[in-house]
């Protein structure tokens, strides 16, 4: 007897998250770890690639880094790679672009042969939130006194080599150097002030069978609170709360069809990230796609996964009501994603409520 299973996926794209949200969402976005603009020759720095497989990162003036090709690894939410060793004429410009051509955000840091560094946050800060500058000595690593300067002008200084800035604003922005009496002088770094936050869940797709483990990622907070639009805050977050080099994660080890709905973060100053909408099935069939979104010029593959068999698994696709495609592997590959409704291909500019996506699997 032929079984047939449906399922909806429904798909969002950047425009509709700033739509719902009224914020920006970086489609790419680049995080280095330790989250710090500076660093002293010899240490290691690692590239963190949001949203892609392979983290291919440029330098302004040598290009593509040729270690990263060598020690690139897949991460729940991307990939990563890493400069072992770096040295003086590593400082500068960093950014990676994705195989469509869009580019993340840069990053500039610095590598210096002296002996102090002030250690600032390389990704931008939440408005509201607490920040915490220090100046560090590559020789010792306490008990020293610091002052600290914004845009050229000492502002303060430290008896703890450590400076707070509480619920922070766009007027903090600004260039910041730090100096150690009779050690040094740190050189300067921007710090830049964001109200810009975004959630991913890992495995990153939108439907799930019951009883599997879902991962929740708050990229740039320390604590991953996540709130379910009718049940509240989601308790598991509060047991399994992990830091991260990008942000905080929580899990729910198992989920139920009632966990199906919509989920975001906001943090300690109250800005909201994007939404995501999962499902959560006891049926047999899920339609495996990407719960952030898809960026225009990639190639995004769709996959029909049955819940018994995990291979040799003949589905059909639909858009909108209308059978589009059929095949024997149960996977679906759109090449280019672009904007237009009118192209069979499109899955980035339609709301939720406008586009669904059907399969039929026997």
């Amino acid at each position: 007897m032929e079984i047939r299973a449906l399922c909806i996926i429904l798909l969002m794209t950047i425009m509709t998250l700033m739509g719902v949200q009224g914020q920006k969402v970086d489609a790419v976005s680049l995080h280095i770890y330790p989250n710090r603009l500076q660093f002293f020759e010899y240490d290691a720095v690692t590239f963190h690639c949001e949203g892609v497989d392979y983290c291919e990162v440029m330098h302004k003036f040598k290009g593509k880094i040729k270690s990263c090709n060598k020690m690139n690894e897949r991460t729940p939410t991307g990939s990563s790679c890493m400069i072992k060793t770096t040295y003086t004429d590593d400082s500068g410009e960093y950014w990676y672009e994705t195989e469509g051509g869009t580019r993340s955000n840069s990053i500039n840091i610095s590598v210096t042969d002296g002996s102090v560094i002030l250690e600032s946050p390389a990704v931008p800060v939440l408005m509201e939130e607490t920040v915490t500058l220090s100046c560090r000595n590559k020789i010792a690593s306490f008990n020293f006194k610091a002052d600290f300067y914004k845009d050229g002008r000492h502002i303060i200084g430290s008896s703890t080599g450590n400076m707070t800035i509480q619920r922070v604003s766009k007027s903090d922005e600004g260039l910041y150097k730090c100096r150690i009496s009779g050690v040094g002088e740190s050189p300067e770094s921007w710090l830049k002030v964001t109200d810009a936050v975004f959630l991913h869940i890992v495995p990153n797709r939108l439907q799930f069978f019951k009883y599997e483990t879902v991962t929740f990622h708050c990229e740039g907070v320390v604590y991953c609170e996540v709130v379910h639009k009718f049940k509240g805050k989601i308790k598991p977050c509060n047991i399994t709360n992990e830091r991260t080099p990008t942000g905080s994660s929580c899990k729910i080890k198992t989920v139920y069809t009632d966990n199906s709905g919509e989920y975001w973060y906001e943090t300690g100053g109250g800005t909201r990230s994007n939404s995501i909408n999962m499902s959560v099935t006891d049926g047999s069939v899920i339609l495996e796609s990407p719960a952030v979104p898809v960026l225009m010029q990639e190639t995004v593959t769709l996959s029909c996964r049955n819940k018994i068999a995990s291979f040799n698994l003949a589905a059909d696709f639909y858009k909108n009501g209308r059978l589009i495609h059929r095949t024997s592997t149960g996977s679906m590959t759109i090449q280019e994603v672009s904007k237009f409704p009118s192209q069979m291909k499109d899955f980035t500019s339609v709301t939720s409520q406008e586009m669904d996506y059907h399969q039929r699997a026997g």
